[in-house]
């Protein structure tokens, strides 16, 4: 009889989903950037068609046209772009650390579009840059990077990469100008 309970409560507990963890509680169980990185690695993905809409929204309305998630919804929906990620990666690392100053970084794109976005932010007075939201072509700008002493670290790291279509123009702190979704 006690086995057959103890099957039944298995199959409910199989029947039953488990409830899935939101973003308020896994960003503040979380205590490095690390963290942070681990779970865009493994849970974000490149949304190409996304990326399509938002370069037809700059096209047509410039600078403004650029759209980014909220990171409630990057989270649940795990895929974007670039600067979905990146918006993610900063509200995180801020939530986590205030004295991170995660921060905007925009990456212009000396070849023409598409441009980048990524997050900058301080640790014992060096800067890193998060990217887990470049595209396929793009690979080898992801990961957690630094220390760097300025931007201009990460820009020579960006120049050292041999990425058709991509050649570095600027790097630059800078406010994102769109709207959130």
């Amino acid at each position: 009889m006690l086995r057959l309970v103890t099957l039944s409560m298995l199959f409910m507990a199989w029947l039953v989903p488990a409830q899935a963890a939101n973003f308020e509680d896994t960003v503040a169980a979380w205590r490095s950037p690390e963290d942070v990185g681990a779970w865009l690695k493994d849970n974000f993905k490149f949304d190409t068609k996304r990326q399509k809409i938002i370069q037809k929204r700059l096209k047509q309305s410039g600078p403004s046209g650029l759209l980014v998630r909220a990171p409630v919804s990057t989270f649940e929906h795990a895929e974007g772009y670039c600067a979905d990620a990146a918006y993610f990666s900063l509200v995180a690392l801020n939530k986590i650390n205030p004295e991170y100053n995660a921060r905007w970084i925009f990456v212009k794109n000396a070849r023409g579009k598409p441009n980048h976005w990524v997050t900058g932010f301080t640790m014992d007075g060096k800067l890193y840059v998060m990217d887990y939201g470049a595209g396929p072509h793009w690979k080898q700008m992801i990961g957690l990077h630094g220390p760097y002493e300025t931007l201009d670290g990460y820009a020579d790291f960006l120049a050292s990469l041999r990425i058709k279509s991509f050649a570095v123009g600027e790097v630059k702190w800078r406010q994102m100008p769109g709207t959130y979704d």
